[in-house]
Order: C-alpha cells, then structure tokens, then sequence
C-alpha cells in the first residue's frame, strides 16, 4: 500500500457524516415549515370562499327572497281570512279583494327564478326559507365542499416533518459536540507502521476542544464550538417561530371571516324576522284601529256590527301572519339539510359570537407571541455570528483578554435565547 496516502480519524468521519446529516436535515426542516406555511394560506384562501358564499346565498334568502315571500304569504293570510265573510258587507268584500289581488299581483310579477312556486310553499304557513337555502347550497358542492380544517390539519403534518427533521439535526449538532470533545485514548489506536496510512486527527471542521492540551487554548475552543453550535441551532428555532406564527395568523384570519360572515348572516336573518313581526302587530293594530272606529257615534248599527267582525277576522289574520313571521325567520336546522357551518352562524347562539371572537384575539396574540420569539432568535443568531468573528480574531491573535468580548457576545445570545423561549 502506497504509505503517502492518508486516511481520516474515526473521530473526524463521524464528524464529518453528521455535519452532512445537519447540512442536509436543516433545508428539509425549513422546506417542510414553508410547505406547511402554504397550506394554511390556502385554508385561509378557502375559509374566505366559503364564507363568501355562505354570505352571499344567506343574503339571496334572506334579503331578496323573502321579504317578497312573506308579503305574498300575509297577503294571501288575510284574504284566506277574509274569504268566509266577503260577501257580509263592502269593508269585507273590498279588504278581501285587496288582499287577494296583492298576493296574486306579488307572484305574477315575481321573476322567472323566484322560489315563490308550490315546492317551498307551505299550506298554512307561507315559504320554506331553510328549504330554498339548502338547495342553493346544493348546487355549490365545490364551494360547500371545501374543508379549511382538513387543509389546516395538513399543514400540521408539515409542521410535524419539520420538527422531525429539526430535532434529527439538533442530534446530530449534540453528537458533534460530543465528538469534538472526546479523543480515543492512544492505548486504542493501531500503532502506525511502514504499510499503514496517516491518520488525520488534527482536522478542524468545527472547534475542537479534545485537541487543545493547555487551559488557556481548550476554554478558547469550548467558546467557539458554543458559539458554532448557537449558529447551528438558533436557525432551526427561528424557522419554527415563523411557522408558529404563520399557523396563528392563518387560524386568526379564519376566525375573523367566520366572525364578520356569522354577524352579516345573523344579522340579515334577524332583520328579516324583525321586520316580518312588525308586519304582522301593524296588522293587529289596524284591527284594533277598525273596532274602536265602529264605536264611533254616526255609524249605522249594521255597518258597525260588520265593522267589528271584519276587526275580529283581522286580529285572527294578524296571529296567522305572526306565524307566518315565525316560521319563515325561523333559525336552519340540519334537518332542513343546511350546512353544518350555516345552522351554526344563523342559531340563537349569542355564545357562538363570542367564542369566535375571543378564539381570534387568542390566536392574534399566539401570532404576537410567535413574531417576538423569532425577533429574538434572529438577534441571537446575529450575536451569534459576531462572537464567531471575535472568537476567531482572538484565538488567532492569541490574546487571552480578547476572548471577554465574544464571551460577551455569547453571552448575549443566550439571553436573547432564552428571552425567546419564555
């Protein structure tokens, strides 16, 4: 064997796989963060679809098709009301004849793609409003399909490989620090000989304190190797800051869309409810209006007398058309086959309101939290760097008190490091 050829120690091979190891595990880590920062970007992407959609056919309900509905229905209320008694006197036959021209002339003029035909029309108590938003949600199954927590979930999982290829440097960074500081004792060594190649053992490819022999150099290279294993570790805890992070933005960007969707959609559902209860004491006020008028001085005996009738038919009406208002503007159960997300948004639930909005302060100051810490870890890291630089001018300089300064640097970056992980 040719004896000018060398060979490394078993030391700097070992050295040497696990830098690799750490060279190769640190890109991944930060691969896998990013690819989990994408998948929640896209959860928030489809949170907000969905929740456009919800908005915009709760609204198309809500808004452009029921208040026409419930007119229709009080209209037809009043006249199924006022149909016994309508050949009783003129009020009777004229308050009729309104009532059933107004419902007629209401559905005629409806537009081609209006809900008011027979498929959501109830016998007695006007539209099926939950009905006609089930199947507007029916026919956007891609929309209503779409699962932002599946997709969050996902990004977790990336987040999971991430820490996996995190700590698998960290043990790597660990045994390279522990084979920089053991030397295997000379009694183990093969002794060298003519045939037998040189081994390398003096190799510095991080900070060797094993090889030191005086005081003095090993505390100048347990410096540097801390300093090197700052620089190597303080990335990974920035590149899972920034993730963590990532993920509470994306959570409080949701909560925020379900929060604005959940107060508009509620909202529209509530005013339309409102508005209809309105509807129907306006009608019991005006037969209490007709009967105090047939009491008046003036009035023929008959003509009060169908007066007072026509008023009792009326407050009757008013009780219909009450829960005509009730059942219209009732809240969406999963039983009318609505959305789970939509009963949820459009319940009675003042609690669902406030747990959303309390969750997306919880995840804001999570995103708060997670920014500080990676401020902080990337002032380590640059503290870091600097006692790599000073370190390295004094060990080379060989001046002792010239090692005060990248201590201190040190120094700081562990404080700056531990300031991050409280």
């Amino acid at each position: 064997m040719n004896p000018s050829t060398s060979r490394f120690a078993l030391r700097i091979r070992v050295q040497i796989v696990l830098l690799a190891v750490i060279t190769v595990a640190t890109p991944l880590s930060a691969w896998a963060f990013s690819e989990a920062s994408g998948t929640y970007q896209d959860a928030v992407r489809q949170e907000i679809t969905r929740q456009e959609t919800l908005l915009d056919d709760v609204r198309t309900v809500y808004t452009e098709d029921a208040r026409l509905a419930f007119e229709v229905a009080a209209a037809s209320a009043r006249a199924d009301a006022l149909r016994p008694i309508r050949h009783e006197g003129r009020t009777a036959a004229s308050e009729y004849e309104i009532a059933a021209q107004t419902a007629f002339a209401l559905r005629s003029t409806a537009d081609s793609g209006s809900f008011l035909h027979d498929a959501y029309r109830h016998r007695e108590l006007g539209y099926d409003l939950p009905r006609r938003l089930a199947d507007l949600q029916r026919d956007k199954p891609g929309r209503y399909g779409l699962e932002p927590e599946a997709t969050m979930r996902s990004g977790d999982t990336w987040v999971m490989w991430g820490l996996g290829f995190a700590a698998l440097a960290g043990a790597a960074v660990i045994a390279g620090v522990v084979a920089a500081n053991v030397v295997r004792p000379r009694v183990l060594r093969r002794p060298p000989g003519p045939d037998r190649r040189r081994v390398i053992r003096n190799l510095q490819l991080i900070p060797q304190p094993a090889l030191t022999r005086t005081g003095e150099s090993r505390l100048a290279a347990l410096l540097q190797l801390f300093v090197v294993v700052l620089l190597m570790v303080l990335p990974l805890g920035a590149v899972y800051a920034a993730g963590g992070e990532q993920r509470a933005q994306a959570e409080a960007a949701r909560k925020a869309s379900q929060l604005g969707t959940a107060a508009l959609a509620f909202g529209q559902r509530m005013a339309f409810l409102e508005e209809s209860r309105r509807a129907a004491e306006l009608t019991e006020l005006r037969a209490m209006a007709r009967e105090r008028a047939s009491l008046e001085t003036g009035i023929a005996p008959g003509q009060a007398r169908h007066e007072r009738v026509v008023a009792a038919v009326e407050t009757r009406a008013a009780e219909r058309v009450r829960e005509i208002a009730e059942y219209m503007g009732r809240p969406p159960t999963r039983a009318d086959r609505v959305d789970a997300a939509t009963v949820t948004t459009l319940a009675e639930d003042p609690e669902h309101l406030s747990d959303l909005r309390d969750e997306q302060k919880r995840q804001v100051s999570f995103a708060e939290l997670a920014s500080s810490r990676g401020v902080y870890l990337g002032a380590a890291a640059a503290m870091a760097a600097i006692a790599q630089i000073l370190v390295a001018a004094a060990v080379a300089d060989g001046r002792r008190r010239w090692l005060l300064w990248p201590a201190g640097a040190a120094v700081c970056s562990t404080v700056l490091t531990g300031m991050a992980l409280i």
